[in-house]
C-alpha cells in the first residue's frame, strides 16, 4: 500500500538567552544585586540577547529619582520611553526644570476635567 501523508519531523524550538552581570561596586551602589529575565522569541542569537543584556545593565545599574508632575493640557502624544521635560515652579519667579524619559503615563477623565499624570525618570 502507498503512504499518502507522513507526519512532519518535529524539530525542537531553539531558546536564545543573554547575561550580563555589574561590578561589585555598582551593586553596593544600588542596594545590592538584582537581576532580570529576558524571554523574546525575537532574539536570533546568543549575542543579540547578549548585547540587549548589556544594553539593560547599562541602563539600570544606576539609581534613578523619580519626578511626578500633572497637567490639563498636552499639545502632543507621548509614551512610555519617550524623553520629556517637566517645569516645577517653586515659587513665582523661580522654577526647576526636571529633564528624564518618561516612566508612566496616566490619564485620568472626570465630568468637570482631565488631567494627565507624567512620572519621569531623571
Amino acid at each position: 500500500m502507498t503512504t499518502i501523508y507522513t507526519e512532519p519531523e518535529q524539530t525542537e524550538k531553539k531558546h536564545y538567552k543573554g547575561e550580563a552581570e555589574a561590578s561589585d561596586v555598582d551593586k553596593v551602589e544600588v542596594g545590592g544585586e538584582k537581576s532580570l529575565v529576558i524571554q523574546n522569541i525575537l532574539f536570533q542569537s546568543d549575542a543579540d540577547a547578549g548585547t540587549m543584556a548589556t544594553a539593560l545593565l547599562e541602563r539600570l545599574k544606576d539609581k534613578k529619582g523619580y519626578f511626578s508632575g500633572t497637567t490639563e493640557f498636552l499639545a502632543m502624544p507621548v509614551q512610555r520611553g519617550d524623553g520629556g521635560i517637566l517645569e516645577e515652579y517653586v515659587s513665582s519667579t523661580k522654577s526647576i526644570i526636571h529633564a528624564g524619559r518618561l516612566r508612566s503615563i496616566r490619564l485620568d477623565i472626570t465630568p468637570t476635567q482631565q488631567t494627565l499624570e507624567i512620572i519621569l525618570e531623571e
